[in-house]
């Protein structure tokens, strides 16, 4: 089979790449009172409200002064990027570092919460459960499960593909190019391609916080003898879904910080923090530790 090559955007994914390039014509320390970040469309929201509140925190304790924090998609390959070149504050990756990787090796990272990958259908669709060889099969080679006909990867480069390919062992290898099997650069035309799809066959896979609308999650038997675990925070947390990876904030240094790049670590990392990520749907092991 030969290896999907079909990426469709939308409009949004559109602007989101082209506010991430706007970006790295600022860089880090464009302006005093501002803070640059790029990378996973799957933290892309997350960080977004993080960023919110951290402005009004710092306008309150700052007589006022405004902070401006952008943020912009584009995907964990072009965070990492992004962070090793300097063009920006911080990099966000939704998965670990490669150790192996001489340029990651470079960066400094940090993870600020878990999150688990849901794999999800249209409402309509007849599927109760899914197993792992179940979507090896229909990845690699094409073979339905049940009803579903039809897949929806991420592209190269996305944190939540790596992660996804990763924990079912296909990582590196060729995916299905079959009719229907598209390749996404993002994780909401991936959403909205299951939302249309009202006849129910196809099947995608996205972070789990940002399940919404007429999908479904569907539970994963991970065939370790744990059975059909539902996705949900609590089962990310003790282990037993087993389709989970962490968000990550990359940078080359702290020597390379600003002092308001360092703050917005340290207000990710507070409680008040880690509260909005476990509000935005992911989780976090600081508040259950």
């Amino acid at each position: 089979m030969k290896k999907l090559t079909k990426i469709i955007m939308s409009g949004a994914a559109v602007a989101a790449i082209g506010s991430t390039m706007a970006f790295g014509l600022v860089g880090c320390g464009g302006s005093d009172l501002e803070i640059n970040i790029s990378g996973s469309t799957s933290m892309e929201k997350l960080m977004g409200k993080l960023a919110e509140e951290y402005q009004k925190k710092y306008a309150e304790e700052n007589d006022g002064a405004e902070l401006t924090i952008n943020v912009g998609g584009g995907g964990s390959g072009v965070g990492i990027s992004d962070a090793l070149a300097g063009k920006m504050d911080f990099g966000m990756a939704s998965r670990p570092l490669d150790a192996e990787d001489a340029d990651e090796k470079q960066l400094q990272s940090q993870t600020i919460c878990l999150d688990g990958i849901s794999i999800i259908v249209n409402e309509n669709c007849t599927l109760t459960s899914v197993t792992k060889s179940q979507l090896v099969g229909l990845y690699i080679d094409g073979t339905a499960i049940g009803s579903v006909v039809a897949a929806i990867s991420r592209e190269s480069g996305s944190g939540t593909r790596d992660g996804f390919e990763e924990k079912l062992g296909i990582k590196g290898q060729t995916l299905c190019a079959d009719p229907g099997f598209d390749e996404y650069g993002s994780t909401g035309e991936v959403l909205a391609d299951i939302q249309e799809n009202d006849a129910g066959n196809r099947i995608g896979y996205v972070s789990m916080g940002s399940v919404k609308g007429s999908v479904k999650a569907l539970p994963y038997d991970a065939e370790d003898g744990s059975g059909a675990v539902d996705p949900t925070p609590a089962n990310v947390l003790n282990g037993s879904y087993a389709l989970s990876r962490p968000f990550v904030i990359c940078y080359k240094s702290e020597d390379d910080l600003s002092e308001l790049a360092k703050g917005f670590i340290d207000f990710i990392m507070s409680d008040e923090g880690q509260q909005i990520c476990e509000d935005e749907g992911c989780i976090s092991e600081v508040l259950h530790s």
